[in-house]
């Protein structure tokens, strides 16, 4: 039981930076840009490189958020069928001593 609110808390923590991370990664990238100078045409095309990009960023972001759903998920399957095994085991244990 602990071990998997462990599992559950570093995954957690682990999604926490990974999203962290990637909020780094996308202030970098606005930096540089403001610092380059190129013609317009160049800037079109770089604008709809962005947009893919944060396209591609946001399948990222849903596929964690879905694999943490799923892990979230599985957890409470596993912690609900644990606390029926628990009070199955008491209700037999109950009518033992009776």
């Amino acid at each position: 039981m602990e071990q998997l609110a462990e599992r559950r808390m570093q995954r957690e923590e682990e999604a926490a930076v990974d999203l962290e991370d990637d909020s780094e990664d996308e202030d970098d990238d606005e930096g540089d840009e403001d610092e380059e100078e190129e013609e317009e045409e160049d800037d079109d095309e770089d604008e709809e490189e962005e947009e893919v990009m944060t396209e591609e960023q946001k399948m990222e972001e849903g596929k964690r958020m879905f694999s943490i759903f799923a892990a979230r998920m599985f957890e409470q399957r596993v912690l609900q069928a644990y606390r029926e095994k628990v009070a199955q085991e008491r209700q037999l244990q109950l009518l033992r001593e009776l």
